[in-house]
């Protein structure tokens, strides 16, 4: 059993802002010159913002007109499910699985719940927003949402009606997606803790902070270890599985809200520094950092021998394994920001940016196959790709497929319709 560690919690007054709060600071731009994100040149004046990056919550960054405070509306991606259905969002606590082929609803969580009269459960939206991605393990679906209110859906295969046996309140806001392993949901928070919850009966087993800060990227399990990566101190660290210990921690990679991501025995963090870092997975030693021009938000493609990752400047860039460049794309648009991780689909690179912009790429040369604009929509949430096609979350959970050959756009499923 892991260790038991409880850490003091910061008085509310420390912790400044939120990701609900943030949300506008990250992508908002300023309408009289390089926007959150975008880090123009390579002047000591860019150095002096890069080092501000991870500082996102001060008020310079207010002062320097990056956004206001917005209400949380999540940017939990579209998920596929083992029986092939798409699980996406279609209001805050509440997620709907579609069949890609025609966008009708498989069912509906709360309103698919059987509900068990014996424990006397009652049907009901999840607590608060998602932005993390649900976890699926065979019939089995865990939802997690902002405000920390943890779900397990059951669901028998080629059943239209599903079990809700569980619900956890987990008393921490949760942005990351959490990770299951050897019969444990790990679920990091924004208080620094990874709280460790039984995926059978949704116990508690313990909350374990190695550091306070908050952890919005999801972590990534290697070997024996859970590695994560802590957004106000800069570092990425590695947990011990068997007794919640550090096993080894490395910081100056600046702030990171991406997702971690394996390569070989490398982990790949995208970071507010305007570089992608790449560190040993068993020992925490840098390995190489590539230096792009905007804040790398989303987590890198890997993709057999090259990498492929986006920046809020509007460029994708092509690395080697080693952190070297092959070639770089670069949106024409007045506000190019691509905070969403590409997707390849038979044989094309889509690239997604906020304000609806889609490209196809050549993966090989960066060229532009075709290009897409999507009116009225924003785009946070990470492109799912299904067979020959993009599947893409709006802001305001509305569901639109792209053909990845020729770029044709379908809306599939809209709530708000």
């Amino acid at each position: 059993m892991i260790g038991l560690r409880i850490a003091h919690l910061r008085p509310a007054t420390e912790r400044m802002f939120h990701v609900k709060h943030i949300h506008n600071l990250i992508h908002n731009r300023d309408s009289e010159g390089a926007g959150c994100g975008q880090l123009a040149g390579r002047s000591p004046a860019r150095r002096r913002v890069t080092a501000l990056a991870g500082l996102i919550a001060a008020s310079t960054l207010l002062i320097a007109g990056c956004g206001g405070i917005a209400p949380a509306a999540g940017w939990a991606a579209p998920a596929r499910m083992p029986d092939g259905s798409i699980l996406i969002q279609v209001k805050p606590g509440e997620v709907r699985a579609i069949d890609p082929s025609s966008g009708s609803e498989r069912w509906h969580f709360p309103n698919s719940v059987k509900t068990e009269k014996s424990s006397k459960r009652v049907s009901r939206p999840v607590k608060g927003t998602f932005y993390a991605a649900p976890v699926f393990d065979q019939n089995r679906t865990y939802l997690v949402s902002y405000e920390g209110h943890l779900v397990r859906l059951d669901r028998p295969q080629g059943s239209t009606e599903i079990a809700n046996p569980w619900t956890v309140e987990l008393g921490e806001n949760v942005v990351a997606t959490p990770v299951l392993s050897g019969g444990r949901l790990y679920v990091p928070t924004e208080a620094g803790e990874v709280i460790a919850v039984n995926a059978e009966d949704g116990s508690i087993v313990s909350r374990i902070r190695i550091e306070s800060g908050r952890l919005w990227g999801s972590p990534l399990i290697s070997g024996e270890n859970l590695i994560l990566s802590n957004f106000d101190h800069k570092t990425t660290y590695a947990m011990r599985l068997s007794d919640g210990q550090a096993a080894w921690s490395t910081g100056h990679l600046g702030a990171s809200i991406a997702d971690l991501v394996a390569s070989g025995q490398s982990v790949l963090i995208g970071s507010l520094d305007g570089s992608l870092h790449a560190i040993d997975a068993a020992n925490g030693a840098p390995r190489w950092q590539f230096a792009a021009d905007g804040w790398v938000t989303g987590s890198p493609l890997v993709a057999g021998d090259t990498i492929y990752a986006g920046t809020m400047r509007g460029s994708v860039y092509a690395l080697t394994l080693d952190g070297q460049q092959r070639w770089r794309f670069t949106l024409d648009d007045a506000k190019p920001e691509f905070r969403a991780t590409p997707a390849l689909v038979n044989g094309i690179l889509v690239a997604v940016s906020r304000r609806g912009v889609v490209v196809g790429l050549d993966p090989a040369t960066g060229r532009q196959r075709w290009r897409s604009e999507i009116a009225d929509v924003r785009l946070d949430a990470s492109p799912l790709a299904v067979d020959g096609s993009v599947f893409l979350a709006t802001t305001k959970h509305a569901l639109i497929r792209v053909d990845a050959s020729s770029g044709a756009t379908q809306t599939i499923s809209n709530p708000s319709e």
